[in-house]
């Protein structure tokens, strides 16, 4: 549901946020923001939560997609960055996509967007919040090992450690000040060829599995993204 402030912004910040960002992402010739990845394919193992009823998270199942993994300002490994974790869902319906940033798990620190080093031990959250059915939620990630984890600071050392099975994400919601609470776990598998996983266009937009954004932040972001994806080459 979309608010009256969320349309104000849409229409006054948001108009000017959008080109901004189109002819940066000209310029650039690729993403503003996490210029380059690597993208996985996964498999999203949902626990079912009836607080989420009617979204992707409501029941018990499994989604297949991938999850592109990212460095925010593409600043060279092993060097601090933004680091990036979208999941992609490819439902019946369409895209359902999350995109969640390096963070900390802590309440307040939840909303923070903060540079890490290593993909695999990092927390991940979405930083604003999304509604699911009728409950609003923080999202986030937390790097599970079956072993004690290796550094994982370069993409080809976590595309080779998720190719072996070794590193997997579970999956969090929380509401703002809340604890956090396991939804679902991620499964990575082996990376996609470059040119497929680069062609993907994420946006929190795409929510045919029924997380939705909400709040001021997010109606900022719908032109922004909208712009950018278009002005970017194929």
């Amino acid at each position: 549901m979309t608010t009256p402030t969320d349309r104000l912004v849409d229409e006054t910040v948001g108009r000017v946020a959008g080109p901004a960002f189109a002819l940066a992402s000209f310029v650039r010739r690729a993403r503003v923001f996490h210029p380059h990845g690597r993208t996985l394919t996964a498999r999203l193992h949902v626990r079912g939560d009836d607080r989420f009823a009617g979204t992707v998270l409501g029941a018990a199942g499994v989604h297949d997609g991938a999850v592109r993994f990212s460095r925010g300002a593409g600043v060279p490994e092993p060097l601090p960055d933004v680091l990036g974790l979208a999941l992609r869902l490819d439902l019946a319906d369409g895209p359902q996509d999350l995109l969640l940033v390096s963070s900390a798990p802590a309440p307040i620190a939840r909303h923070a967007i903060l540079p890490a080093r290593d993909y695999g031990a990092t927390h991940y959250s979405s930083i604003v919040p999304f509604r699911l059915g009728g409950t609003t939620v923080v999202l986030g990630a937390r790097p599970e090992h079956d072993r004690e984890p290796e550094p994982l600071e370069r993409l080809a050392a976590l595309e080779r450690a998720a190719a072996d099975g070794r590193v997997r994400f579970t999956l969090l919601a929380a509401h703002t000040t809340g604890p956090w609470s396991a939804v679902g776990e991620i499964e990575l598998g082996t990376a996609l060829p470059d040119e497929r996983g680069e062609r993907r266009r994420h946006t929190p937009f795409h929510d045919a599995g029924g997380i939705e954004p909400v709040g001021v932040v997010n109606a900022l972001r719908r032109r922004a993204y909208a712009d950018s994806q278009a002005a970017r080459p194929s």
